[in-house]
């Protein structure tokens, strides 16, 4: 076998030979990258202990619990089916012969998170940027938009593929990211008082309520009125905020090395789907590194004709 595989290698042609060993070492490199982040995914789910969402802190943290709304329940994008998040995607067949291909045409998801329970405490997750795996996940092809009639139709008819990714109420949802709750104090204060002044000078009636001498200009000491009821009001808000504490939530802490993992699989399958991507991977990265080591050492040694 492997002199069959080196005599193959020194009789292909040169040019032939040395691009099929970029595509080679390019799949090497991409199957083995690929391993790799799934080990370190492993590692990650491994190692990072569960938290209590009540007394989670701050940063990368592990959480489990059910899936229930924000507000209610919302309708998934293709099939209308009753869920608390969704991703969908729409591709298109195109092209003819060996150029056929699935091209995405329309793509997005729920646009709102969900609520995530572990039985101390509530907190806010949005799948959109994680890795996500559903069980509840559908896949069809349908045909339409052709044109003409008869058999000319059925032929020019257009092949689509739906994907559609649910998360469903009560389901059970491990998640691994940034875990943060909002603080708002000065900063949030000072960014309405300045929205609410930005609003005010583009209402002339307002404006006109400020200039008291009514020359119809502000001066100084009337903008500095509207300052401090502007003030007034983003405190009064603030306040009013601040008497219901906003919930926690997980998001992606834009750290490459801290992977936002969202899964609907309990953490046992999790794990094995994980092991099975790191070690398929990483072998299969390293056999294709070896037969073009081989192919190529085969190549170098083989006598002169």
């Amino acid at each position: 076998m492997l002199q069959f595989f080196a005599q193959a290698a020194i009789d292909t042609d040169p040019a032939a030979f040395w691009i099929g060993g970029l595509f080679a070492a390019a799949a090497s490199i991409y199957s083995m990258r690929l391993g790799l982040a799934a080990f370190w995914k492993l590692r990650l789910v491994v190692d990072t202990p569960t938290a209590r969402i009540r007394s989670a802190p701050q940063g990368y943290v592990e959480l489990q619990g059910q899936a229930h709304p924000h507000r209610e329940l919302i309708a998934a994008r293709l099939t209308g089916r009753p869920c608390v998040w969704y991703r969908y995607r729409i591709q298109e067949r195109r092209g003819s012969g060996r150029d056929e291909k699935w091209v995405t045409i329309e793509q997005g998801d729920a646009g709102q998170p969900f609520v995530l329970d572990d039985g101390s405490d509530r907190c806010l997750i949005d799948p959109a940027k994680a890795a996500l795996k559903c069980r509840d996940t559908k896949v069809w092809v349908e045909s339409g938009g052709g044109t003409g009639t008869g058999l000319g139709r059925l032929f020019s008819q257009r092949r689509y593929r739906k994907t559609e990714e649910r998360i469903a109420e009560h389901e059970y949802v491990y998640v691994l990211g940034h875990f943060e709750t909002p603080r708002r104090g000065v900063r949030e204060r000072q960014q309405l008082t300045r929205l609410l002044l930005s609003q005010w000078k583009r209402d002339p009636e307002r404006m006109r309520a400020f200039d008291r001498n009514g020359d119809g200009e502000i001066d100084m000491q009337e903008w500095e009125s509207a300052r401090t009821l502007a003030e007034r009001l983003a405190k009064q808000a603030e306040d009013k905020i601040g008497a219901e504490p906003p919930l926690s939530r997980v998001v992606d802490g834009g750290d490459a090395r801290q992977p936002f993992v969202v899964s609907t699989e309990d953490e046992l399958k999790l794990t094995a789907r994980l092991r099975l991507h790191a070690f398929g991977g990483t072998v299969g990265g390293m056999l294709i590194a070896i037969g073009l080591a081989f192919a190529v050492l085969a190549r170098a040694t083989a006598p002169l004709s």
